[in-house]
């Protein structure tokens, strides 16, 4: 089914699969539909455990715990939040949408879409509310990415990357909208690295949250950057040109600190080939490996690509570097 938007359970105690299908549309000719995120939330009204898959073009679907539907989880037939109510009027989104991210801050639910934000009003007619709007949203084919929730004054705050060629991190406060730019993505790298980049995408996926043991939760996020034709690459930087464009050809993370303070670091591990950005992060679950961080990149820039994903581990103090 070329358009069939599937979630597939696995059941641990027979290593069985079974799919659903929750959606099926046409594919635009430059965008297919897709599953791009899910989360999990209580309803802080019924008290039922959901799922939510982030879908696009239809929206949000939530399930719940059956055992007698397929993968033990009954999907909603219509979604939770209809994607056809949702503003593509930015540059560079329109008909391409997606759910990019969830995240969970003062038990309520939050998604991205595009340039705006999302929370879930819970109860037995559930219904989502628009609270964030980008007002500097620049050219972006993704908007915001990697929505997470972190510790603020009062509660928690959201933060979330701009993608494109106004490419910033953001502190949203949830209750009234406001928001705080905690890193100009665009002068920090034209600083570090000594040439501006035209484009910028972090957070591909999320910001994966690790435990320094001095300071507390950190934020590992990854990094994609397009040199613009006319800015000579500095020193001890390459580049992959796939025709309309050119990327850093680097894997490159930032750390954001409890303090709001970021640092820039490279991955390094040699694979024979450019490793092409950082796009997922996650302390290694796997027992015995002790404070393991565990990274995987490559970005294929809508170029051909073959053999080029990649997966690197290093230990928790040479991920963050040297203490502050």
């Amino acid at each position: 089914m070329i358009g069939a938007a599937r979630v597939f359970t696995r059941d641990d105690a027979t290593g069985a699969w079974s799919a659903v299908t929750l959606a099926d549309d046409r594919p635009a000719r430059d965008f297919l539909p897709q599953i791009r995120s899910f989360a999990t939330h209580r309803d802080r009204t019924t008290g039922v455990d959901l799922v939510f898959a982030g879908e696009m073009p239809r929206g949000i679907f939530a399930g719940s715990y059956d055992p007698t539907g397929p993968g033990r989880i009954r999907w909603s037939d219509a979604p939770d939040l209809d994607g056809s109510a949702i503003s593509a009027g930015f540059s560079g989104l329109a008909g391409r949408l997606r759910v990019s991210s969830f995240a969970e801050a003062n038990d309520r639910l939050y998604a991205a879409i595009g340039q705006q934000i999302f929370e879930r009003i819970d109860g037995r007619t559930a219904r989502w509310r628009l609270v964030y709007t980008n007002m500097r949203p620049g050219h972006s084919e993704t908007g915001l990415r990697g929505l997470t929730a972190i510790p603020s004054a009062g509660g928690e705050a959201l933060l979330a990357a701009v993608e494109g060629n106004a490419p910033r991190l953001l502190r949203i406060n949830p209750s009234d909208g406001s928001e705080v730019t905690e890193l100009d993505l665009g002068d920090f790298l034209a600083r570090a690295w000594a040439m501006r980049p035209g484009y910028v995408i972090a957070a591909y996926n999320d910001m994966a949250r690790v435990r320094d043991p001095g300071q507390g939760d950190v934020l590992l996020i990854g990094l994609e950057a397009f040199i613009p034709r006319n800015v000579p690459i500095a020193a001890g930087h390459g580049v992959v040109d796939a025709g309309y464009a050119q990327a850093e050809s680097g894997a490159w993370y930032l750390v954001r600190w409890p303090d709001g303070h970021y640092d820039l670091h490279q991955i390094t591990a040699a694979f024979g080939h450019p490793l092409v950005a950082m796009r997922s992060a996650c302390a290694s679950p796997f027992p015995g490996e002790g404070d393991a961080v565990y990274f995987a990149g490559y970005d294929a820039i809508k170029a051909p690509a073959h053999n080029t994903a990649w997966i690197a581990r290093a230990v928790l103090s040479t991920v963050l570097g040297p203490s502050r």
